[in-house]
């Protein structure tokens, strides 16, 4: 019942009041007087049988309201109340009061006493009686308020009404409505702080959804004891159903039915048939449904118990408290209780409405299936029924067609032109009509093929699920499906190339309708006929030909309607079509997924016994039996004799593969004589190497090939079998001899790859033999697979040729990888200490001993797995093979490259050795000081990057071997398999599995080796080649090694479910906190930014940064390094450079300018020193022209003459060597000339001296 005013605690009051003056005669002692009902309700009295039973009507519910809205105030107001309440109740038109007994008077069920109007004039006194009462009721209540001097503040109203509520019974709160204005009112509660109210609220927000699920479950229950009452009535109704259905007759179909209107049955049909299905498929998974609820109603009905008993103890923990938190949760936990029993109720009523409806559902699912199956029966009518109506249409316009092409054949060139056209566009009609038929044959076969697998993959699926676990008995059934499987290659194949026909089909369908388009207006036609007519022709003439010409273009109009139509249509199917089939390969997919993880580890056979031993027996009888080698040699003389230019060029191959063969081995010998010398070397050398090394590898194995497509063709069994059998001899015999011809002596390997002679012949040695095994037994394992005279001889004796095949296969690893052997030795000296050095054995004994392993599983009856697994095993070796070629070219490559920079190098040396020839012989010890660190940089930093190259090379090599590896077993190990989708965390909507979690530590490893190590594939393979000083070069490095830093973090980030979206808030709080506490580091991060790309210094830069001058050798993310002369390094931070005084010799240019200072002797011939000094600097070939030396007069001394020779050097490098030279050569030709260079001298002037002193100073002798 609604509450809308102040009621509750005064309202309880009141009720007792009443109960102890007697005045609730209507409601039972025991009973609660209101009661929740889930239609949110209310009951009056209990559900005994007591008077007041009943829902209340709308005349007593007002009345109650009236009365508890009176409640609140005087005693006169209560009076008027209650009697408007106890009218009220005589006047309940449903319920069990005064005027319902005495309706039931036998008075009043006399005939033709009205009682019936009777009672209702009794109720409706009663209601105007009641009205009145309200009127003076509330005339009371306003005279009591404003009697007592206190307002009607409807605020205190609300607060009251909201506080109150929980005193008294919970059937105060019955409907959504009035639980929405109490939510609203708690906002409005005085003395509460502000959570307290968001707490109330959110507790009656709860209440409403708890009332909104009592009443919806309810009403479920309901509808289930309908449903289940009614089921005996249904069932019988579908019975009739199936007893008289009949299939419908086929359509009546009017003799001038057109296309159009058949297409338009054909939809309606097609409608019919897509609602049939979807009941039916609806229908068929109700029993999945069902047995999915039978086991959750249990579980559920055990929480809502749970939920019962949580319920109680919560309210029993805070019975008797007042406040309105308390009260409120009290409301909540009732409702909840009272939502739990009914959830209770709602599931035992489902389960019984299952156990009735049992035979019921069976029903309706085969009338549904033949309903169904009665719906497709006319969509086929429909179709054909198309079909042939455009076929039909096609053929007349053909014929048509033809006829006027034949008639007009002597008729004007112009008419005949406009009837060949017309000709051309009617078989063109006539095709496609041909083609869409296809079109539609096709996607109903696909779909019948899509429909067929979906239920064979549910059946299989279910069983396992009931099994547990995968049976003997359940693989031999789950292998037998997968061979029913069908090729998705082609499939693949075709919806590949359906995107380019869709698009070509578009476009001529456009270009139909454009031409369509433009004969609406002949104007432009008619005038260039008429034009081309014959001038000879009289006005008649000329008539009748442009009446014809109408008409054919008319045709024509009607010939591109239909041609465009027939586009617009194939497009529709043709898109159909390829949904349908990308939905086929796709199941096929998942299927055979499916399959090959459960069925690997189940046994297909029993042990080999004599039972395999004869059916081994007879299978090699036949292979080699006399009749079939009579029927392959027919063949191929029939096939001879039909295809004789075929087997001509079969012929030229063979004596190609012979004559050739000599010569690409002499070939491949002479790149190898021109690569001793290292000016000829060349990684195109290597290229055409590995190219006349697969042609030498190809020749015997394309004949083979080309062999087994003329068989493939044969009708008979042996023949196409043997076709099968050559097909994988030649891929297997194909990979082998690459190999063997790779390792030939002075071949690929050993004259490119570094591999020593001997090395190299032991591999070929072995791999002769092994090639022939190998072929012989993937010949004949394929030939009794493809067989079709008895499945069994592929279980016995191909089981026989498989393990035989692992043997040689464990023999063949075990001598070729043998850790002492000549081929591993020399690969284990290259890495000494190596991971391949240390685990050699790790790998070695696996390699041995695991194809041999595969070979006890066959023989143990597993002989699917075996089979597959030795698939995969020959996978894994030609994924080695093409990455060993890989690994191999890139190293060849960076020989090459790492060569030539040393020959660069080398060549730069010699130059500068030569240009500092022509100095004093003194001058070789200074230049050698300064240009030892350069010459020792340089061939460490060749070097670098031939290591850093070499590391990058391994670690990309490493990681995508681990990378082939897992896609090539993954789908064979159902632990490989599962791996990847093994959920470990959920970061918002999506689930970080396991895999996500292994590719984001992939990333970062490869993130870490690829950022160290690529600087020197970036300066082999690229920067070298651009016009880039080493400065830039270094920048582009440094700045591509950040760059790759940050986006390999992102990305492992990403995979681990930690998104950038999510932490670039704490990035940047971060960033600005560090900021804060490691200003220094960051300053000097930012300053290293600012270096790369400003570039105030370089790599190879001489600077001066305070007293410290040298080289810059590196430039890091916090500090430079400088490299001083005496080849000490002094660490600096970024920050000096950029904030600090710097000076930089060589940032525009290397020139440098030497100031020679130079003082001779006072009396000297200054002109003969100025023209000394001018030789002496044009006599070096270090010092520049331009801008030339200059000789300057500077100063009188103290004791010289002051000159300063001012030259400039091209390099820094020449700055201390042209020093020393310039002083040795000034001091030698200074002394030939005779020109006296000054010295520092004193002259004492003594102008008075003691006696005695001049004494002394006369005996002493001078």
């Amino acid at each position: 019942m609604c509450v809308g005013g102040a009621q509750g605690q005064h309202a309880a009051t009141r009720q007792e009041q009443y109960h102890k003056n007697g005045q609730s005669s209507l409601v039972h002692e025991n009973a609660t007087p209101f009661q929740v009902h889930s239609g949110g309700g209310v009951s009056v009295g209990n559900d005994n049988g007591c008077p007041g039973s009943s829902q209340m009507s709308l005349s007593s519910r007002t009345a109650f309201v009236l009365r508890e809205r009176l409640a609140l105030g005087g005693s006169r107001a209560d009076d008027w109340a209650g009697a408007a309440w106890g009218v009220a109740g005589m006047m309940m038109p449903v319920g069990r009061g005064p005027v319902w007994w005495l309706s039931r008077r036998p008075i009043m069920s006399r005939p033709g006493f009205a009682g019936f109007r009777t009672t209702r004039c009794l109720q409706a006194a009663g209601v105007l009686l009641a009205g009145c009462l309200w009127t003076w009721a509330l005339a009371g209540q306003g005279q009591a308020s404003n009697g007592s001097g206190e307002p009607n503040d409807p605020n205190a109203i609300a607060a009251e009404s909201v506080a109150s509520v929980g005193q008294g019974p919970l059937a105060e709160i019955v409907t959504v409505e009035s639980l929405e204005s109490l939510r609203k009112q708690s906002a409005e509660l005085p003395g509460l702080d502000e959570a307290a109210r968001t707490r109330i609220a959110e507790t009656y927000s709860s209440a409403i959804a708890a009332l909104k699920s009592a009443d919806e479950l309810a009403a479920r229950a309901v509808q289930y004891r309908q449903r289940c009452e009614a089921a005996p009535v249904a069932l019988e109704a579908v019975r009739k159903q199936l007893g008289s259905f009949t299939a419908p007759p086929e359509p009546n179909v009017a003799a001038n039915l057109t296309v159009a209107q058949a297409e338009a049955s054909l939809t309606q049909a097609v409608a019919a048939v897509e609602e049939a299905r979807k009941k039916a498929a609806e229908l068929e998974a109700e029993p999945k449904r069902r047995a999915d609820r039978r086991t959750q109603i249990p579980a559920e009905a055990a929480s809502a118990r749970q939920q019962i008993e949580e319920a109680d103890k919560k309210a029993a923990a805070v019975a008797g408290a007042q406040g309105p938190v308390e009260r409120a949760n009290l409301l909540l936990w009732e409702l909840q209780k009272r939502a739990a029993q009914n959830r209770l109720e709602a599931g035992s009523e489902e389960l019984k409405f299952y156990e009735a409806t049992g035979e019921l559902l069976t029903a309706q699912r085969d009338l549904a299936a033949r309903q169904s199956a009665s719906a497709q029966k006319q969509v086929d009518f429909w179709q054909a029924r198309v079909a042939a109506l455009q076929q039909a249409a096609a053929e007349s316009a053909r014929r048509q067609a033809a006829a006027v092409k034949e008639q007009t054949r002597y008729a004007d060139p112009v008419v005949q032109a406009i009837a060949q056209e017309n000709a051309r566009l009617a078989e063109l009609q006539a095709e496609w009509v041909t083609k869409v038929q296809q079109t539609a044959s096709s996607a109903e076969m696909i779909a019948a093929t899509l429909s067929r697998l979906q239920d064979d993959y549910t059946e299989i699926t279910r069983q396992v699920e009931m099994a547990g676990k995968v049976t003997d008995t359940m693989g031999l059934l789950l292998l037998s499906q997968r061979d029913k499987l069908p090729d998705v290659a082609e499939s693949r194949r075709r919806i590949r190339s359906r995107p380019s026909d869709l698009a070509a089909a578009q476009l001529r369908a456009m270009e139909y309708e454009k031409q369509w388009s433009r004969l609406s207006d002949l104007t432009d036609e008619y005038e260039a006929v008429e034009g081309a007519l014959d001038s000879s022709l009289d006005a008649s003439g000329r008539a009748a030909i442009l009446q014809e010409v109408k008409d054919y273009y008319e045709s024509r109009r009607n010939l591109l309607r239909a041609l465009s139509d027939l586009h617009w249509d194939y497009i529709t199917k043709l898109a159909a079509l390829d949904r349908t089939e990308q939905a086929m390969v796709a199941m096929v997919v998942v299927f055979s997924d499916f399959i090959d993880r459960h069925v690997l580890w189940v046994r297909s056979r029993q042990g080999f016994g004599t039972d395999d031993l004869r059916q081994s027996v007879r299978a090699l009888r036949w292979v080699f039996s006399v009749g079939n080698g009579r029927v392959l040699v027919r063949t191929v003389w029939r096939d001879l004799r039909d295809q004789p230019l075929y087997y001509l060029m079969l012929a030229a191959v063979g004596a190609g593969c012979i004559v050739l063969r000599p010569r690409l081995r002499r070939r491949i010998e002479s790149i190898a004589e021109e690569l001793r010398q290292a000016q000829n070397d060349r990684f195109i050398h290597t290229l055409s190497v590995l190219g006349l090394t697969v042609v030498l590898a190809t020749g015997w194995p394309l004949w083979a090939v080309l062999f087994q497509r003329r068989l493939s063709a044969a009708p008979e069994d042996f023949c196409r079998a043997v076709a099968s059998g050559l097909w994988r001899l030649a891929v297997a015999v194909w990979l082998l001899d690459l190999l063997r011809c790779a390792a030939m002596s002075n071949g690929l390997a050993q004259a490119h790859f570094r591999m020593r002679a001997d090395a190299a012949a032991f591999l070929r040695r072995h791999l002769g033999w092994f090639m022939v095994a190998s072929g012989i037994v993937v010949f004949g394992l394929e030939v009794l697979r493809a067989q079709q005279q008895n499945d069994l001889w592929y279980a016995t004796a191909g089981r026989l040729v498989l393990m035989a095949g692992l043997v040689q296969w464990s023999v063949f690893l075990g001598i070729v990888l043998g850790p002492k052997g000549p081929l591993m030795d020399f690969y284990i000296k290259q890495s000494r200490g190596g991971w391949l050095e240390r685990l050699r054995y790790v790998w070695y004994v696996p390699c041995e001993i695991v194809p041999a392993g595969f070979a006890v599983l066959a023989g143990m009856g597993y002989l699917y797995g075996a089979r597959r697994l030795a698939g995969r095993l020959f996978l894994t070796f030609g994924l080695v093979l093409l990455l060993m070629l890989i690994h191999g070219l890139f190293v060849r490559s960076l020989e090459i490259a790492q060569r030539r920079l040393a020959i660069l190098e080398r060549l730069r040396r010699l130059v500068s050795r030569s240009d500092a020839g022509t100095a004093t012989e003194g001058t070789s010890g200074a230049h050698g000081e300064e240009t030892v660190e350069g010459k020792d940089g340089r061939e460490r930093t060749i070097f670098e990057i031939s290591l850093q190259t070499r590391r990058l090379i391994g670690a990309v090599s490493t990681a995508a071997l681990l990378v082939g590896l897992w896609y090539v077993w993954r789908d064979v190990l159902p632990a490989m398999a599962g791996l990847g989708g093994y959920g470990l965390y959920q970061t918002g909507e999506r689930l970080v599995t396991l895999g996500a979690v292994a590719a984001g530590l992939v990333i970062a490893l490869v993130t870490v080796a690829v950022a160290r190590n690529v600087p020197g594939l970036l300066e082999i393979a690229v920067l070298r080649r651009l016009p880039l000083d080493r400065g830039a070069r270094f920048a582009i490095i440094t700045v591509s090694r950040y760059i790759i830093v940050v986006v390999g973090v992102v990305l492992a980030l990403t995979e681990i479910g930690v998104a950038w979206s999510k932490v670039q808030w704490l990035v940047a709080a971060m960033t600005v906190g560090l900021g804060f506490g490691l200003q220094e580091i960051f300053a000097n991060f930012i300053s290293g930014l600012i270096i790369l790309f400003e570039q105030p210094i370089r790599v190879e830069d001489v600077v001066t940064v305070g007293e410290v001058t040298g080289r810059v050798t590196q430039i890091r993310i916090r500090a430079t390094t400088i490299r001083q002369w005496d080849q000490k390094e002094l660490i600096v931070p970024n920050k000096e450079f950029i904030t600090g005084r710097l000076v930089n010799w060589t940032l525009s240019d290397n020139m440098v300018r030497l100031d020679i200072c130079v003082g001779i002797a006072y009396g000297s011939d200054v002109r003969k020193a100025e023209r000394l000094l001018y030789e002496v600097a044009a006599a070096d070939s270090r010092i520049l022209r331009d801008p030339a030396p200059v000789v300057l007069f500077m100063a009188f001394g103290e004791s010289s003459l002051d000159f300063e020779l001012r030259v400039h050097v091209g390099r820094i490098e020449d700055r201390m060597p042209v020093r020393h030279a310039l002083h040795m050569a000034i001091d030698d030709a200074f002394r030939r000339e005779g020109v006296e260079i000054a010295f520092p001298q004193w002259d004492l002037h003594i102008r008075s001296v003691a006696p005695q002193a001049a004494e002394n100073l006369a005996r002493r002798p001078l």
